[in-house]
């Protein structure tokens, strides 16, 4: 009961857009998707309605910019992938000094972001069908989450003998990357190594001491 008070209470006290103010309105969908898609942790429990009474608009409203709910949870989801990118793009172009450093900065970049902005993190994950729409492997695939692993796998390339395969690697490295910063939320008693020394450790491991 005290949630749906509370949900009520955001609803009506969210501005309502003017007619007009597409953008804004597209946004503010997104925005109310992504708050219970977090609060829920299940895409599944959530309703158009729910969204739209998040946003502090009729039902009918959201059709003008998606055609339905999986198509709002996919921007959801891309709008988180792009924050991703954002930080290990920076994480890039602030590191100068060699292929190695460069993997190792948007390796920390990866889990800054998740401990920097987690319920974006936990979006990333929580959408339904998000093994396909992540979009990685498939040579025809085009989308946000392509861009963010083509990042990694470019960097990954780059510390490999030329002609390697950086497929194997570069999945290994975002596994254990996703494995670092989920165990280190539900186990945060257990001593892990600082974020520079882990990712440092499991480059070695890869490709030997730099």
């Amino acid at each position: 009961m005290a949630t749906t008070v509370s949900t009520r209470k955001r609803a009506s006290t969210r501005r309502r857009n003017p007619r007009g103010e597409g953008e804004r309105l597209r946004a503010s969908l997104i925005e109310a998707t992504g708050e219970l898609l977090l609060e829920h942790g299940d895409a599944d429990r959530l309703s158009i309605r729910a969204v739209t009474a998040r946003a502090g608009v009729s039902p009918t409203a959201l059709y003008l910019h998606f055609a339905g709910m999986e198509e709002l949870l996919q921007a959801v989801s891309d709008e988180a992938f792009e924050d991703l990118g954002d930080y290990m793009r920076a994480a890039l172009e602030e590191q100068r000094e060699g292929p190695r450093a460069r993997l190792q900065a948007i390796g920390e970049a990866y889990v800054r972001f998740a401990e920097q902005r987690p319920g974006h993190y936990r979006i990333l994950f929580a959408t339904p069908g998000r093994d396909g729409r992540m979009e990685l492997l498939g040579p025809k695939d085009e989308g946000v989450g392509k861009e963010v692993f083509a990042l990694l796998l470019a960097s990954t390339a780059d510390c490999l003998p030329e002609g390697s395969d950086p497929m194997p690697v570069a999945l290994q490295l975002w596994t254990t990357l996703h494995g670092y910063v989920s165990l280190r939320e539900v186990m945060p008693g257990f001593p892990w190594p600082n974020v520079t020394d882990f990712v440092l450790s499991c480059h070695t491991a890869h490709f030997g001491a730099s």
